[in-house]
């Protein structure tokens, strides 16, 4: 599933060029709510959150054919390393999905999945009706020229602590439940629209005060690259000051050095993903997939920011999050 405008890509490997699946005009779309029941390990659906829900599944090595789409438009969050297979418009590409990968799937695209190995993942479902009503109401825009695209990143913080936060919540059972759902409903739905979307030209935004704008782009471009090795010259040069302006003016502005700031976001991720159900198997998995060098440094920041190990978070043991500026 790849976004034209996606710019980190993952490990592609491109089989063939022979067409994907066609359309069958008697298959009607998958209703996920009624798919495989045996592989899902926690679910909302009786819960009556409105346009979200949420499912976390096991499965055994197969495939699923989405051969006229699904009844909803479909986020999957990786939380284990497995092979991918990908069939769709024609195009077959083969994948290694670490955990924290995303993947997005509109309601009314064509796909076949195929797994080697067995497949543990979060899988976020929201009503297209809802992501109409989002565009309209809260970006004024058309909904009949939005469409969403298919699109797939190593990494999307914001997707995995949506998967988390939602998976806390539903271990949780506390009251407002429904609210609190409905109101990360409304986040995904605006996420999507910002960065798996196409939509029509908006009025420009009048830009902020340089000094805030440069250490909005510095924040954007730790939060997009927080899993790969980066250091203060990359961050700077995003922010397109000097490393020692940049500096002084991120610590003006947040309190903190921009590379706090990266550990604090690595923490957050990897605290998303422990909570959505990964790190059942390695911790070394997580710590690599949020970009951290091992186990033990995972382990150390997360004690440090967080108040607890990993092992615990995994288990449902977790404070709130570490703040970012």
């Amino acid at each position: 599933m790849m976004h034209a405008d996606t710019e980190q890509r993952g490990r592609h490997m491109p089989v063939s060029a022979r067409p994907a699946p066609a359309t069958d005009p008697a298959a009607r779309r998958i209703e996920m709510a009624r798919l495989e029941r045996r592989d899902v390990r926690l679910s909302s659906r009786e819960l009556d959150w409105g346009p979200l829900h949420l499912e976390r599944r096991e499965a055994e090595p197969g495939s699923i054919d989405f051969a006229a789409g699904a009844t909803e438009h479909l986020v999957f969050v990786s939380l284990a390393h497995a092979r991918m297979r990908c069939e769709r418009g024609g195009k077959t590409v083969e994948f290694d999905a670490a955990p924290g990968y995303v993947a997005v799937q509109p309601c009314d695209t064509p796909v076949r999945w195929s797994w080697q190995s067995r497949l543990s993942f979060v899988l976020l479902a929201l009503d297209p009706a809802f992501l109409h009503t989002v565009a309209a109401q809260a970006m004024g825009l058309d909904p009949a020229a939005v469409e969403l695209v298919p699109g797939e990143r190593e990494s999307d913080p914001v997707l995995s602590n949506i998967a988390g936060v939602l998976s806390r919540e539903l271990m949780g059972g506390q009251p407002g439940a429904r609210i609190y759902a409905g109101s990360l409903a409304q986040i995904l739905a605006v996420h999507l629209l910002r960065n798996y979307a196409k939509v029509p030209p908006v009025a420009d935004i009048p830009q902020v005060r340089a000094p805030s704008r440069q250490v909005a782009l510095a924040t954007q471009y730790i939060q997009a690259n927080s899993a790969a090795e980066i250091g203060l010259a990359d961050i700077a040069g995003a922010a397109r000051v000097s490393p020692s302006h940049l500096s002084r003016l991120f610590k003006q502005v947040t309190g903190m050095t921009p590379h706090q700031y990266l550990i604090q976001v690595r923490v957050n991720n990897a605290r998303a993903l422990l909570s959505a159900g990964a790190g059942k198997g390695s911790l070394a998995d997580v710590a690599d997939a949020v970009g951290f060098a091992d186990q033990s440094h995972l382990t150390r920041h997360v004690k440090r920011l967080l108040g607890v190990t990993p092992r615990e978070l995994a288990r449902g043991a977790g404070r709130p999050d570490a703040k970012l500026g």
